[in-house]
């Protein structure tokens, strides 16, 4: 059983990742690999499969790219080879001597190297040499036969040749006189049924002996064999079938020499086709910055900072791109998604439905590589209108139908995903049915993630075992999405408040409002406040400090603050300065004036433009300039998640760390990656041993399957 169909991996978005795939191939087989990809449950395939991905995006990385060429799938030709006596044209052999020579060239270019997985196999094609020079000695690129594909041929092919040429002459010389006498007007020799002729009047065809081939279309002219070259034709078709026949024999003979490595020929073709789609897979992953997560043989999903692909497929900066944020499994199995329209709950859903098809599929996703995914056996999807006409179903009748297989689908190892859910009927009954539903999916163990906007399945979601809440949150300020997921949290609707924005009659809104009901409007009121007191609490959290007002005494009491300024491999103490709230200063050695927010005993947060940091007091001094009260009018350059400091020496490296670090949190990053590559290992070592030091830095590490890469989780 397939773990999920063509129409609901492409509801998900399969069909943009496979048309992605497409571009990347270079292959007719690889192309037909494609078609029959598939995702899979057994995970020894699919981690072998991402190993292998891996392994070429190192090799991406490097800019060592496979001797791949496009070649044609020649099943159908090994299949007419296989019967004894039978033979191929010419323009199949040199297809299959393509095959050959892209079989010879990866194994040679793949062997050398330390890839384990991709390299295994290589060494299963088998190098046919032989028969590769044997097909080029006598065919050539265009797949017709080389003249000197055999003495015999060539000798055949320069006595015709010969002969022809006796021919034409003597043609010439008898067009000329006829033209001269009247009999032909100016014309070409040219060929009928296979036999060389001269064009003559109709009238004149009795005046010349000889044998007429064909008439023009008028009946004014036809086209006569003179009876003098008819033995010199006949010579040359003798010749062409002479020809002919040697021609057979050599095709005849390479084809035998086909039969008896048809079992090597039909391996090297697939696996040529499998390390093509490989490649194509490592070059999508390097377009939309994929990864390799932990992956676990018990289905679950804890996606941290996940980006949807197809997203990425589309957007000009992948930074526009919210990141996901979701955790589904053990005890928790089932998430409602809920908020106002537009907001990005089915696109959320999507995010996690198309990642486990990815992963099943061998490709590497769009998340930071802490984040877990398990395989599931079954996916299934009830995404948009399924209206059947031909069926005789309405859209809630396909609905229920849909949620139908499901129930007998879900056990433990199935995902399910639902996007509003009990829409279509009556709300009310829609609700408890929708509420129904999940009992059951969640008491069966499948893992489900449902959007909504029913009030009654948010009260479910919060109160039932193994259910949770799950939203998009939305600015109140500006009533426009932010498509940022927030885990445990159920969202308001926003319905009244978006049509008072929109301009809606306000009597329309009244109206609505006294309608929706005391319980309702209570219920929504409630999700509203909820949003508001959750942001505040995230702001809070984003700006810990509070900032110390000093007084005259504490400042004449109290010795002034002195630090010093870091370095890398050295440190030396900064002239003794006071600071307060208000001052503006310059970090480190930098000549950027930033404005001091908020000053603790050690440590400040300061401010340039829209941009915040948290720094240590040790790194501030005060700016040229004075406490200028007017901001500077600097363009905010774009936050990186993302530094490569490959090639660089130890030292400048350690100095772009810390201004990586400081501009990550500057911009309220949460990952950032750090591509220093593998060499021989010493900058990776600085690296971390300064990171370590780092009080910013919350965590870090370096996956074994890409060892030249640090992902950093900040504080």
């Amino acid at each position: 059983m397939a773990v999920i169909t063509d129409q609901a991996a492409d509801k998900l978005g399969w069909n943009a990742i496979r048309a992605a795939l497409a571009d990347e191939l270079v292959s007719a087989m690889g192309r037909a690999q494609l078609q029959a990809l598939r995702p899979s449950d057994n995970r020894e395939m699919v981690v072998r499969s991402l190993e292998s991905v891996s392994e070429l995006l190192q090799a991406i990385e490097r800019n060592d790219l496979l001797p791949l060429e496009d070649f044609l799938d020649i099943r159908k030709t090994l299949e007419r080879a296989a019967p004894a006596g039978g033979w191929v044209r010419g323009d199949e052999l040199e297809a299959v001597r393509k095959v050959c020579r892209a079989a010879r060239r990866i194994k040679k270019a793949l062997l050398p190297k330390s890839f384990p997985v991709v390299s295994g196999l290589a060494r299963r094609l088998k190098v046919l040499s032989e028969l590769e020079e044997h097909i080029g000695s006598i065919v050539d690129t265009s797949g017709e036969i080389r003249g000197d594909a055999s003495p015999e041929l060539r000798r055949i092919r320069c006595r015709r040749h010969r002969l022809q040429g006796l021919l034409r002459d003597r043609l010439r010389t008898i067009l000329q006189k006829a033209v001269s006498g009247g009999l032909a007007s100016e014309g070409q020799l040219t060929v009928r049924g296979g036999r060389m002729v001269i064009p003559l009047r109709a009238e004149a065809k009795r005046k010349m002996r000889g044998f007429v081939h064909d008439a023009s279309a008028t009946g004014r002219t036809v086209y006569l064999e003179p009876a003098e070259c008819v033995e010199l034709g006949n010579d040359i078709r003798l010749a062409e079938a002479e020809e002919a026949r040697e021609i057979e024999r050599l095709l005849r003979e390479a084809t035998v020499r086909v039969r008896h490595n048809l079992p090597a020929l039909d391996t090297n073709q697939t696996l040529l086709g499998t390390i093509d789609l490989l490649q194509a897979k490592a070059r999508l992953a390097r377009r939309i910055g994929g990864t390799i997560p932990n992956l676990q043989e018990e289905p679950l999903l804890d996606i941290r900072n996940g980006k949807n692909p197809v997203l990425l497929l589309h957007a000009a900066d992948s930074m526009a791109v919210v990141p996901l944020n979701l955790t589904l499994g053990g005890d928790l199995r089932t998430l409602v998604i809920t908020g106002p329209n537009a907001g990005g709950k089915t696109v959320a859903m999507k995010t996690a439905g198309l990642m486990a098809v990815m992963l099943g599929c061998g490709l590497p996703v769009p998340v930071h590589p802490a984040s877990t995914f398990g395989l599931f056996r079954q996916i299934l999807v009830e995404i948009g209108d399924e209206q059947s006409v031909e069926h005789d179903l309405s859209t809630f009748s396909a609905r229920v139908t849909g949620l139908k297989r499901m129930c007998a689908a879900a056990c433990n190892g199935v995902m399910l995903l639902v996007d509003e859910i009990g829409t279509g009927t009556d709300p009310a009954q829609g609700a408890a049915l929708a509420q129904a539903v999940l009992e059951q999916f969640t008491a069966q163990g499948a893992l489900t993630i449902v959007t909504t906007h029913h009030g009654t399945l948010k009260a479910y979601a919060h109160e039932a075992p193994g259910v949770a809440n799950g939203s998009l949150s939305f600015d109140e300020q500006t009533m426009r999405p932010t498509f940022e997921f927030r885990q445990g949290l159920p969202g308001a609707s926003f319905a009244f408040r978006i049509a008072e924005r929109m301009s809606l009659k306000a009597a329309i809104v009244a109206r609505a409002r006294a309608l929706f009901g005391t319980a309702g409007a209570s219920l929504e009121a409630l999700m509203e406040t909820f949003e508001a007191l959750n942001r505040q609490l995230q702001d809070r959290l984003a700006s810990p400090l509070k900032p110390k007002q000093p007084t005259a005494e504490s400042d004449s009491s109290r010795p002034s603050r002195s630090g010093a300024y870091r370095r890398p491999g050295r440190a030396r103490p900064a002239p003794k300065v006071t600071l307060q709230p208000g001052q503006w200063v310059m970090i480190d050695q930098g000549d950027t004036p930033y404005r001091i927010l908020e000053l603790d005993r050690n440590r400040a947060i300061v401010s340039f433009g829209n941009m915040r940091l948290h720094v240590n007091v040790s790194r501030l001094k005060p700016a040229r300039n004075g406490t200028s009260e007017k901001k500077p009018n600097l363009q905010r350059q774009p936050p990186k998640a993302r530094i490569d400091m490959r090639g660089s020496r130890v030292r400048d490296a350690l100095v772009e760390l810390e201004q990586f670090i400081d501009q990550g949190l500057g911009h309220s990053l949460v990952n950032l990656e750090i591509v220093h590559g593998k060499g021989t290992g010493a900058l990776r070592e600085a690296i971390h041993a300064r990171l370590k030091e780092m009080d910013s830095v919350a965590s870090f590490e370096s996956p074994p399957l890409n060892p030249g890469v640090t992902y950093v989780r900040l504080a």
